[in-house]
């Protein structure tokens, strides 16, 4: 009996080594596949810069035109209309207050 436990533990650890080695895959990554990302659709429109401040009234609107006299004449037509450079009383709405000769927004 003194023979044969050398043997046995050398015949079980060889045997453990084979049933090891014969779990492991050849190529750990063999399996695994990484999942891809869905690219979003991106929109190529060319975007407009703003300038940031906008100038405005009716010297501004004189100076773009290339008829400035019709800012004066009753019966221009529509497109030279100037509703946008009038400034109104905030406390009565129906009321102009003036006239916006120069302005900046921004």
């Amino acid at each position: 009996m003194n023979g044969s436990m050398p043997r046995l533990l050398i015949l079980l650890s060889a045997l453990l080594m084979v049933v090891s080695a014969s779990a492991q895959q050849s190529n750990p990554d063999a399996g695994f596949v990484a999942p891809t990302r869905k690219q979003p659709k991106v929109d190529t429109a060319p975007v407009e810069k703003s300038g940031g401040y906008d100038v405005g009234g009716v010297v501004a609107q004189a100076v773009k035109m290339k008829k400035p006299l019709e800012l004066i004449n009753p019966l221009a037509p529509s497109k030279y209309d100037q509703s946008d450079d009038i400034s109104w009383d905030p406390d009565n709405p129906e009321k102009p207050k003036g006239i916006i000769l120069f302005g900046v927004q921004w």
